[in-house]
């Protein structure tokens, strides 16, 4: 391939299907499901398959595997790409790469694969470790509490954690601070409860490593079995399950995790991803049971109708899909046309939980993607806080079924009280409530009145959510 020479994935990918294209029916349906596995990890992590590497590769297996995908398929996509490949470089297209059948070989040899990368033992070791987090368990303390708040702090090794003094964790997460703030007791320095003062550091070690293997065989049981490893494993698990790929995680752990990550996977070499930021995305998910808000952009040509049937069909759990659209009336002669108008073209919200956003988008990355915290494909999903979502909703006057739902407390209005405009055009602006229509139905409607600085008074309509009481 000539040198400096730039291809697009859209240009590779079009190169293989009308490569297949000439292939019996049956060879092309097998060839298009690599494909279209293909597309979805390259645009679901921004990749560009002209850097194709084995590292891209045991990435694209273990997304695979966690997916649910049986051990031979995987190994024969990656055998269908690797042809695919071949052809390519024989264009000039790509330069020679068999990093594909090298994993697939790899995968192959495998007498099993890592427990975690179940779909069945993850959930398992995800609801154990969010129960954990709720409520201290006395049959596993203190070792069940010191393995969550190492997950929690980017998977520290145990003896660190071990020996953190009550007034070292100022620094911890808001989710780490409550399980530090359950075990600190004024009658001792160290954090956990584990006698450090009486045990030499060799008997800590044994101590830890024994209560930690007892609990580590509630989650799977796999010997030997090293304590580190294991968090370090756990904490792979939940960041492959934030979206990360295998090599960044291994890239900011620094070490294995070979009960989450098969033995083929490699570190990467990028510097743009660290530690926190990963660490960040797995306390989401540890403590994020209830479900979120995200914005995702439809591609070019996208109808959201079609992409509401997709998820309908492919995705369970499905999320909440909100895509608001004001209705535009317009008369042609005699006709009045009613078209449907989004208040943000291309931009659908969805409402679910932290650990089904990944897997949703590799469904359907080839028509929509998520936006992030930042524009690299490596950060975290971004979250709409609740309160900016209902006030976005109260704005424009379209809600999703979440919002019938009201704090306890807040108290409906009366006429003659004092309140404040959410609906888009007024700013929050202060109004007297002058009268409810139909106030014992669920569609009452709201009536305000606003008086301008020129001494003008004007009223408006509003639903009971585009209104908040002024309260003290």
């Amino acid at each position: 391939m000539p040198e400096n020479k730039s291809i697009s994935n859209t240009e590779l990918l079009d190169f293989f299907r009308s490569k297949i294209s000439g292939m019996t029916r049956e060879t092309a349906v097998r060839y298009g499901k690599t494909i279209s596995e293909l597309d979805l990890f390259l645009t679901g992590h921004r990749l560009s398959l002209s850097s194709l590497s084995a590292a891209m590769m045991a990435d694209w297996a273990v997304e695979m595997l966690s997916r649910g995908l049986a051990k031979s398929t995987v190994a024969k996509h990656l055998n269908y790409l690797n042809s695919l490949l071949k052809a390519a470089a024989a264009k000039d297209l790509l330069p020679a790469c068999q990093a594909p059948r090298e994993i697939s070989t790899a995968l192959t040899q495998l007498k099993d694969l890592p427990p975690l990368l179940s779909g069945e033992v993850f959930n398992s070791s995800l609801s154990r470790l969010r129960s954990i987090l709720r409520h201290a368990d006395p049959t596993d303390a203190p070792f069940a509490d010191l393995l969550l708040y190492s997950l929690l702090q980017g998977a520290l090794p145990v003896e660190t954690v071990a020996m953190l003094r009550k007034n070292q964790v100022d620094q911890a997460s808001e989710a780490a601070a409550a399980i530090a703030t359950r075990n600190i007791s004024p009658r001792r320095d160290y954090l956990f409860p584990l006698g450090q003062s009486e045990l030499t550091p060799r008997q800590l070690k044994s101590r830890l490593s024994d209560g930690l293997l007892a609990l580590g065989k509630t989650f799977f049981d796999v010997e030997p079995f090293e304590a580190d490893t294991f968090i370090r494993s756990l904490w792979a698990a939940l960041a492959l399950r934030s979206g990360f790929t295998a090599s960044q995680i291994l890239g900011c752990l620094g070490a294995s995790a070979p009960y989450a990550l098969p033995v083929f996977c490699t570190p990467s070499a990028s510097a743009s991803l660290d530690r926190a930021s990963v660490t960040s995305a797995v306390v989401t998910l540890l403590s994020g049971e209830m479900p979120r808000w995200y914005a995702m952009r439809l591609r070019r040509g996208v109808k959201f109708d079609a992409l509401r049937r997709e998820i309908i069909e492919k995705v369970s759990p499905s999320p909440e899909l909100f895509y608001p659209c004001e209705t535009i009336l317009r008369r042609t002669g005699r006709k009045q046309i009613a078209t449907e108008q989004p208040f943000i073209s291309g931009t659908a919200f969805f409402k679910t939980r932290p650990e089904n956003v990944a897997p949703l988008f590799s469904i359907i990355g080839h028509e929509a993607w998520c936006y992030r915290t930042t524009p690299s494909g490596s950060s975290s999903y971004a979250v709409i806080p609740s309160r900016d979502m209902r006030r976005f909703q109260a704005a424009i006057g379209i809600f999703s079924p979440d919002t019938e739902l009201r704090p306890l407390g807040q108290l409906t209005p009366r006429p003659g009280e004092s309140v404040i405009v959410l609906r888009a055009g007024f700013d929050s602006r202060p109004a007297t409530l002058e009268n409810v229509i139909n106030p014992d139905s669920d569609t009452a409607i709201f009536q305000v009145k606003f008086t301008t600085d020129g001494g003008y008074e004007f009223r408006v309509n509003v639903d009971r959510r585009q209104i908040e009481r002024i309260t003290g």
